[in-house]
């Protein structure tokens, strides 16, 4: 019977969360007709709340999908195929109207609904009780993650509806920071760039002291978050914070770069790599299906998240780099034609190696899985080696840089190692693009360092009103609040929206 009595409280907790996390507008409190965080009294019971805020990360309106996607085929590297889910973003033909919640628009409302979760779990986290020193560490590091999760939405927020922190040391708006469960109707303004970062940095450096070292690809570590405080640092120009914290994480992390001949099918690998640091994970059971990244870029499903030329011929010009071997073919290249295959291979499936799609394609033999049980990256130790280089070239210290770089570079190919000489930011973030295709980076990469996105027009571009320029500055480049939005809460609409 008291077993019985525990499985039902731990399904009221997870209907409660449900409840709050359903709602369409960001700023509702804790809904007053379901049970009150006062009944989550334990530390399974808190484990089961922090579950949910993963599955929160997990939704195709965030990591699985959304964070990736949208602004990968935004940039220069990526494309979409055909007309479909992500073209408004690959066409910058986006307004207000087209960002409502049930589609678009989710990629601001979802972030809030995991806001919510988190502050929630900080607002009964330090009340419960512990017994054993094991209970005392572990409610620590629950609430070290929600801190973390709540850094990382905050800044993506950010990132993405507001103007970079280094195109005006983060004077200009950004989004309203929600730290709290909230009273009932209350509305909060935008705050600056530069006071949303202020509340990230808190939270992580308030969240680092707290977490477990431990490797655990699925949940946020230490690790994790100094990988994001880096990334945060660097989005900000502060280059030397940002070369300090990526540097140790390199030097005293658990995490070592993957070997060359291992590169191409870790992607396929459940348990990650040994430099995966934080990845969403995807099973045959628990997956975003049609909507995810990895189904978008999958030509036996949506096939819409597909290389450009320019990035295929980039990394093509290298025969000896080992990420040629990560572009395959999708569904509009020629499969004779091995200039032309761009889909690549970082969303192929837990268990579809190479070797299994290429038979697959040629024989028809099965997959193990379909391509959308398959783990996202969020944070993996390359990303920190190019952190590293570009902090350094900026701060400057060119022989830090090229040391950084060439761990990468060499890596992809052993006799492909770049003098001091030729190292400047141009070739670091050109090393970003090659290295971090596909993983949502290279728009913002592009972005803060006030660079233009420049597409070629190849036959790849399927659309004649494709834009081929897009300057830095332009107002599309941070993303139009949703109508639905300003119906609830009267916040300041981007500039050039209406």
């Amino acid at each position: 019977m008291k077993k019985i009595k525990y499985i039902v409280k731990l399904i009221m907790i997870v209907l409660l969360i449900a409840a709050q996390s359903c709602s369409e507008d960001f700023l509702d409190e804790f809904p007053s007709n379901s049970q009150s965080p006062d009944n989550i009294q334990t530390i399974p019971d808190a484990q089961i709340v922090l579950n949910g805020a993963y599955n929160l990360i997990q939704n195709n309106n965030y990591y699985n999908s959304k964070m990736i996607t949208y602004h990968g085929v935004k940039a220069d590297d990526m494309q979409t195929a055909e007309y479909g889910r992500i073209y408004i973003q690959y066409s910058y033909t986006y307004t207000a109207e087209d960002m409502e919640y049930s589609s678009n628009g989710a990629i601001w409302s979802h972030p809030y609904a995991l806001l919510r979760h988190v502050n929630s779990i900080l607002s009964f986290i330090k009340d419960i009780k512990t017994v054993t020193e094991a209970e005392a560490e572990e409610k620590l590091d629950i609430e070290g993650q929600a801190l973390a999760i709540r850094a990382l939405v905050h800044f993506d927020l950010c990132r993405m509806f507001g103007r970079q922190y280094s195109h005006d040391n983060g004077a200009s708006l950004g989004v309203p920071i929600v730290t709290m469960v909230l009273d009932p109707y209350e509305k909060l303004p935008r705050n600056t760039v530069a006071e949303v970062y202020t509340q990230v940095l808190a939270d992580l450096n308030a969240a680092i002291p707290l977490l477990s070292k431990n490797k655990r690809l699925g949940k946020i570590n230490y690790w994790a978050a100094k990988t994001l405080l880096a990334r945060v640092y660097l989005y900000m120009e502060d280059n030397l914070n940002a070369y300090a914290t990526a540097v140790d994480v390199i030097s005293n992390g658990p995490y070592t770069l993957m070997d060359r001949d291992e590169y191409v099918d870790s992607w396929s690998n459940e348990s990650g790599s040994s430099e995966a640091i934080f990845s969403v994970l995807n099973n045959a059971s628990d997956n975003g299906g049609g909507g995810s990244v990895n189904n978008l870029a999958d030509p036996d499903g949506y096939g819409q998240f597909i290389a450009t030329q320019d990035l295929i011929d980039l990394i093509r010009s290298d025969p000896g780099d080992i990420r040629t071997e990560m572009l395959y073919i999708d569904q509009v290249s020629n499969p004779a034609d091995p200039n032309t295959w761009g889909r690549v291979l970082k969303h192929p499936g837990n268990g579809n190696t190479k070797a299994i799609i290429v038979a697959h394609q040629e024989t028809g033999s099965p997959l193990v899985v379909s391509a959308y049980a398959g783990n996202v990256s969020v944070f993996r130790l390359s990303e920190v080696y190019l952190i590293a280089a570009e902090a350094a070239i900026k701060i400057p210290n060119a022989a830090n840089a090229t040391f950084y770089l060439n761990e990468i570079v060499e890596r992809a190919n052993p006799a492909a190692t770049v003098a001091q000489v030729d190292v400047d930011l141009d070739r670091i973030l050109t090393e970003r693009r090659k290295e971090l295709v596909a993983e949502g980076h290279r728009f913002f990469d592009l972005i803060r360092n006030k660079r233009d996105i420049v597409r070629s027009n190849s036959a790849r571009i399927f659309e004649v009103h494709t834009p081929l320029l897009i300057e830095w500055d332009h107002y599309m480049v941070i993303l139009p609040i949703p109508t639905d939005e300003l119906n609830i809460n009267p916040l300041i609409q981007n500039e050039g929206y209406y």
